[in-house]
């Protein structure tokens, strides 16, 4: 009776050990996260973009810089809220497409005027700087872009 006694309050304690550490892990893992966010600023007035960028290392072992993140587009004015990003390594440019919300095959101009989540946006293993930059998308056939200057995250 003793012994499984003994072993129950042994084994309650290193769960509860393992909880704590749980727990404490995931709190530095968030607040590591929280730490590397990116915002567009000073671009277009109604259009506004934002997330989060981390680092991985991809199956090959090499180092790679994640963009994860939201639009918000704050006027229907025939423009969609999109966003693009650059990387680079010394000597050489990784520029991404410009992301956008669509409505079926054309680019969604809607009045949302919260964070609308895009998910992933762009992944790079140039790794010296990144840059983020607001675009409008014209909301027809052709999706003319025009964007504002690149901001520097880092």
């Amino acid at each position: 009776m003793r012994r499984r006694l003994a072993a129950a309050t042994v084994a309650s304690l290193t769960v509860a050990s393992v909880s704590t550490i749980s727990a404490v892990s995931a709190v530095t893992s968030e607040a590591n996260a929280a730490g590397r966010t990116w915002t567009t600023r000073a671009g277009y007035p109604d259009i506004a973009a934002g997330g989060t960028y981390s680092f991985y290392k991809d199956k090959h072992n090499k180092k790679r810089i994640r963009m994860d993140g939201w639009l918000r587009d704050k006027k229907e004015n025939g423009w969609a809220a999109g966003v693009q990003f650059q990387t680079t390594k010394p000597g050489k440019i990784h520029r991404s497409k410009v992301y956008f919300f669509r409505s079926g095959k054309l680019p969604a101009d809607y009045d949302y005027t919260k964070n609308e989540k895009y998910g992933l946006f762009f992944t790079s293993d140039y790794l010296s700087h990144f840059y983020v930059r607001e675009c409008g998308v014209r909301s027809n056939k052709y999706r003319t872009k025009k964007c504002g200057k690149w901001q520097k995250v880092y």
